[in-house]
């Protein structure tokens, strides 16, 4: 028996093995919601998912989450996909109608910089504007060229700031997810959370992730001490020549020592020797927007790099009358679940 659970096992791997050499293949920038460590991840909750092939004439690999949406029926979502030209919508569209089984819509979210041709091939081929469940403008630091030319393409208060860290003797280690790690670092997420209002997914949800990314060694944890206490932490992931600062918090205690500034640059050093080249920094406002929320977000963010990069806008492919309704009520709807469930529907 046991031989037979691990040949089971090794399959497997093998299988989720080839499925991310496809994606990493295919994908201008291939991101972990595309991954087989994302599909282990989501295929525990309430969304089926499902390795489809694309493409027309090429190989074009796409995993596809599907959930039930209550009052509408089965709706389906692309994430985070990447390596499409305008040539590409017609084929991709024809595929996902003839492939959608019952479901009533498909929205689909490019993880490539805003195009406005690729922006009208959607158009031209029926897709509409839809509401996006994952952020829009974030801040990518170039992490493929050496620590001096990092720091060179910061902003003065980020270089200032990571001195002033060094000054006081901030650490910035890597760390187990070990049982005592995580509740540390889910207390200083629920600490960040209360200050700043932020939304953060619940607690067996984010060890769920954390473990699962560590497992497949596309995760990995930091702290940046000060003394003896820990005051910010980070989960880093990666999928790739890619990563994510995809979970962070800290204490309201010392901020003058500027810790979460040298905790990034440590994690920026990391990866940079291990030969990552790009680190996506998380969501931040539209810079054009003063009044929009998270502006403390984007002035510690941007600091790390030049520009703000804006990705693409959600769009919806409507297979049925009720895919309109949807669209235009699916703030509302995920509103209503958040104030039911208390948790995030996407």
């Amino acid at each position: 028996m046991e031989g037979i659970v691990q040949a089971a096992q090794s399959q497997s791997q093998q299988v989720a093995v080839a499925w991310d050499d496809r994606v990493l293949a295919t994908h201008s920038t291939p991101h972990f919601m595309q991954s087989s460590t994302w599909e282990a991840v989501r295929s525990r909750g309430h969304w089926h998912v499902h390795r489809r092939g694309l493409g027309t004439d090429r190989d074009y690999p796409v995993l596809v989450f599907e959930r039930l949406a209550e009052g509408f029926g089965l709706f389906q979502h692309l994430p985070r996909v990447s390596g499409l030209e305008p040539a590409d919508i017609g084929g991709l569209t024809d595929r996902v109608r003839a492939e959608r089984g019952t479901a009533f819509a498909t929205k689909i979210e490019v993880h490539q910089p805003r195009d406005e041709a690729l922006v009208e091939a959607f158009l031209a081929h029926g897709w509409l504007p839809a509401k996006a469940s994952q952020y829009r403008h974030t801040v990518v630091v170039d992490t493929s060229t050496s620590e001096e030319e990092i720091l060179a393409n910061m902003k003065k208060r980020a270089r200032a700031e990571i001195r002033v860290a060094e000054r006081h003797g901030v650490e910035v280690r890597r760390a187990e997810l070990d049982a005592a790690n995580r509740t540390r670092m889910i207390d200083l997420v629920r600490e960040t959370e209360e200050r700043s209002g932020a939304f953060f997914r619940g607690d067996d949800y984010l060890e769920s992730v954390w473990e699962t990314f560590a497992a497949d060694d596309r995760g990995q944890l930091y702290f940046a001490r000060y003394g003896d206490e820990i005051v910010a932490g980070a989960f880093i992931a990666r999928y790739g020549p890619n990563a994510w600062y995809k979970d962070g918090g800290s204490t309201r205690e010392h901020p003058q020592v500027m810790a979460s500034r040298l905790l990034q640059w440590r994690i920026i050093c990391d990866l940079a020797s291990d030969g990552v080249a790009r680190y996506e920094l998380g969501h931040v406002p539209p810079p054009g927007e003063p009044d929009a929320p998270g502006q403390g977000i984007l002035v510690f963010k941007s600091a790390f790099t030049r520009d703000v990069l804006e990705y693409m806008p959600a769009f919806q492919l409507s297979h049925e009358e009720r895919g309109e309704a949807w669209r235009v009520g699916e703030g509302a709807f995920l509103a209503a679940h958040r104030e039911r469930t208390g948790d995030y529907w996407y």
